[in-house]
């Protein structure tokens, strides 16, 4: 539906520094909107400062639908749908748009909390394991969505991830030890990341020294991530 439906409407979303636009889709009877991103910046041998000084910075719209493509093969099913298609002679990320959604950030000030805690917890340990993965240290509370009604949680903005660190991201979300176990269905599908699967999956979107980051961090990663025994 993201590749073929016909777009009938675009407009500027009005938040973000990437400048996305959200974009309404009509297939027949069905319509939907989802969230177009072209932020396509790379600064090889120079010093940038965004929320924190960093060499080689990147912020890519094609990281997007590597994020989502990598979350699917895990079976976290957190990032929104996205997908690689031209709008108005622009190529970018389309994304579906999660509706009736709320910012973490928005629902604490509201003190709209989850209502199944422990399926919360589960899931935060999918949104570490997906961010040591990728090298995600731009998670924050707008960048995580729930939707209240149907305890949904939904992972977005990944077109700063995926930087060239062996070692596992440090970022105050994601403390190895303080974190629910994951199964040990999902530690074997990290296991299953190899660089045949990472180039199949990844490999017109992400750089080879990317995928070869990856790799190094999945085997940190197997190490630190606490699994359930059962």
């Amino acid at each position: 539906f993201l590749k073929e439906a016909e777009i009938v409407e675009i407009e500027d979303v009005g938040d973000g520094i990437t400048k996305p636009r959200r974009a309404t889709l009509r297939q027949g009877p069905l319509t939907a909107r989802a969230i177009f991103k072209t932020v396509d910046i790379e600064r090889k041998g120079e010093w940038s400062y965004t929320s924190r000084v960093e060499m080689n910075f990147t912020d890519k719209y094609t990281y997007e639908p590597a994020a989502y493509r990598l979350d699917r093969f895990l079976g976290l099913g957190l990032v929104p749908v996205t997908v690689l298609r031209e709008v108005e002679g622009e190529m970018g990320s389309l994304q579906l748009w999660i509706e009736d959604a709320l910012k973490v950030e928005d629902a604490m000030k509201k003190d709209i909390g989850p209502r199944d805690v422990p399926l919360f917890l589960q899931r935060r340990t999918k949104m570490c394991v997906l961010d040591a993965l990728i090298y995600n240290i731009d998670r924050n509370d707008r960048n995580i969505l729930i939707t209240p009604g149907d305890d949904g949680f939904h992972l977005i903005d990944h077109s700063r991830a995926f930087r060239n660190f062996r070692d596992l991201p440090d970022t105050q979300n994601c403390v190895w030890k303080q974190l629910a176990p994951a199964s040990p269905t999902l530690k074997e599908r990290i296991r299953a990341l190899d660089e045949d699967a990472l180039n199949a999956m990844l490999g017109e979107l992400l750089e080879p020294k990317q995928i070869e980051s990856i790799l190094k961090r999945k085997k940190k990663l197997l190490r630190e991530l606490p699994v359930a025994k059962n």
